[in-house]
């Protein structure tokens, strides 16, 4: 009997923060290169990473989980850093 590979509902992706000071205030811009087209922000680091965790969890609703990237690949400006986010997929589905 061929077991199935368990999925897990826990997922972890590193995430690029760019930080502004510009005409529109301090804000902190989300996005990742594992997930084409996610792009969040917030006014405070604490709120940037609530809402990436919002914006993976919506990208990834029952879509196939992409692979995660080696993050120490990428160029990096000097106001971005990598962010690791955790996502538990199962656990925000019963909300």
């Amino acid at each position: 009997m061929k077991k199935e590979p368990i999925k897990s509902s826990v997922l972890v992706y590193p995430t690029i923060f760019t930080e502004f000071n510009d005409e529109d205030g301090h804000y902190f811009t989300v996005t990742s290169p594992n997930i084409k087209g996610m792009v969040t922000e917030g006014t405070t680091r604490e709120e940037a990473a609530t809402e990436a965790v919002n914006a993976i969890a919506t990208m990834l609703d029952g879509e196939p989980y992409p692979p995660v990237q080696d993050p120490s690949n990428w160029s990096l400006a000097a106001n971005q850093s990598i962010v690791y986010i955790t996502v538990d997929m199962a656990q925000l589905k019963q909300f």
